[in-house]
């Protein structure tokens, strides 16, 4: 009898240092993601040739009212800094969101959100990026950009994401697995073999932005990794699970990859090769446009 209640305490023991644990880092995590919005409201100066060149104009836009990446963003920076120099393309980056006027956004071809995060943009400021991708402009999000638990914006998420994300690996947080090229044609996916093997922080989605008719560029294997949550009993599988995806709002050409926590990805010739066409692809510039575009209300 006495094994048996020291067994007792000890799985009660067990069980509560593991609730404590995952309480301890759900707050630990809340107050990485959640903050009191900051907003901009008075623009940036753009380069005085910025978009009146002739040379394709991206934005790159990198605020974070949400989680900060604080590694991935730089590396980001360096990247697209790199890509620009060697495609010819004009590189203007803020953390301002007051960029986002009709009159700034007239000088731009493709926005990329370099993991930018969080509720970041007032009203006016989200108008004029909604009416930029659905007149024609171009969006490129990356990793973080939709990685929020809930977005205030909530045309960002059904439009121009197409997912809703809901949480990513802790067990462990990084691991390796299998990417799958579903469409080798897009020009962000050309340079790829059909699979490969990835070490990520992979996120998972509330359902498969497939269901929503967005093009799948790349996938993960699931049986190729473990799928556990934050808390240990957390199952974060999609049985279907795209990380990359195409698909057009109105006029505009949308592109979203869930790849990108660490910084070394962004000197991978996988990585840098899917972010260079996919924003030759939103700019225009490369590949075919979508044959439906997702309408939004």
């Amino acid at each position: 009898m006495e094994t048996k209640r020291v067994l007792k305490i000890g799985a009660l023991v067990v069980v509560s240092l593991m609730l404590i644990s995952s309480l301890a880092g759900y707050l630990y995590v809340r107050s990485m993601l959640y903050k009191e919005p900051i907003y901009d409201n008075i623009p940036p100066e753009l380069p005085a040739e910025f978009g009146r060149d002739n040379r394709p104009a991206i934005l790159v836009f990198s605020k974070t009212n949400g989680f900060r990446h604080e590694f991935a963003i730089p590396a980001g920076q360096k990247m697209l800094e790199k890509l620009a120099a060697s495609r010819g393309w004009a590189v203007f980056s803020t953390e301002n969101a007051a960029v986002f006027t009709p009159e700034a956004l007239g000088r731009v071809d493709v926005v990329v959100s370099n993991n930018g995060s969080g509720d970041n943009t007032t009203e006016d400021q989200e108008a004029a990026l909604r009416s930029f991708v659905e007149d024609g402009g171009g969006f490129v999000g990356i990793h973080g950009a939709g990685g929020d638990y809930t977005f205030e914006w909530q045309f960002y998420v059904d439009y121009l994401i197409g997912a809703q994300f809901i949480g990513h690996i802790m067990n462990p947080q990084f691991q390796e697995a299998t990417v799958i090229v579903e469409d080798a044609t897009h020009p962000a996916t050309r340079h790829l073999k059909e699979s490969w093997n990835h070490t990520e922080e992979w996120y998972s989605f509330e359902s498969s932005p497939r269901s929503r008719g967005v093009n799948v560029l790349l996938s993960v294997d699931e049986d190729s990794y473990e799928q556990t949550g934050m808390m240990p009993w957390s199952d974060l599988s999609m049985g279907d699970h795209p990380v990359t995806w195409n698909h057009c709002v109105g006029a505009g050409r949308v592109f979203y990859t869930a790849l990108g926590h660490e910084a070394p990805t962004y000197e991978l010739p996988e990585f840098t090769g899917l972010v260079g066409g996919a924003i030759a692809w939103a700019a225009g510039l490369d590949g075919e446009g979508c044959e439906a575009a997702i309408s939004a209300p």
